[in-house]
């Protein structure tokens, strides 16, 4: 796709990190594949295994790589979206890879994902003892997003509770009553 706009940059840079670990992966398992091959020459049985390795590496990189190209697919109005990437009142949170637009969050946490404000239900924290929280929004049909997560004494305590604070006067807003 060409870049012909500030947001559509903005998305790109954004997802600059994930690409470029793509990337990586991508090299990997061809130089697995390139080395199973030369193996297979002196020793058939350590070429099959590095080959299987690669093989896998390469399924795995594929799939992670189709699933940040779908991530775009689920933006109904992609203009309004790079626009919205662009206005001046987005949240950008780059030490959580965390961007809060008027309609939308994008994350890119385990799973890279654009989320719909408008189509989440409710969100949630989840504690592990006093070390661990994971803030969560969660769609209608119960399927929990990550959004962010911080370990106690790693210094994002701050940034959490201000993400957490945005998301959840953004869904207050969505509903009136301000019913959780």
């Amino acid at each position: 796709m060409k870049i012909q706009t500030a947001g559509q940059q903005k998305y790109y840079d954004f997802m600059k990190e994930r690409e470029t670990r793509l990337e990586t992966g991508r090299i990997v398992w061809v130089s697995m594949l390139g080395v199973a091959f030369i193996s297979a020459l002196s020793n058939i049985m350590i070429g099959v295994v590095l080959g299987a390795i690669g093989i896998f590496l390469a399924a795995a990189n594929h799939n992670s790589r189709k699933a940040l190209m779908k991530c775009l697919d689920g933006v109904k109005d992609r203009e309004d979206f790079f626009w919205q990437l662009s206005a001046p009142d987005l949240l950008e949170y780059p030490l959580v890879h965390v961007m809060i637009s008027k309609d939308y969050v994008l994350t890119d946490q385990s799973v890279p994902e654009i989320l719909r404000i408008e189509d989440m239900e409710k969100i949630e924290v989840g504690k592990q003892q006093d070390i661990k929280k994971v803030l969560f929004l969660t769609d209608p049909q119960g399927g929990r997003h990550e959004i962010v997560s911080y370990v106690k004494g790693d210094g994002l305590q701050e940034t959490f509770d201000e993400i957490y604070e945005t998301l959840r006067s953004k869904l207050h807003k969505k509903d009136p009553l301000g019913n959780e």
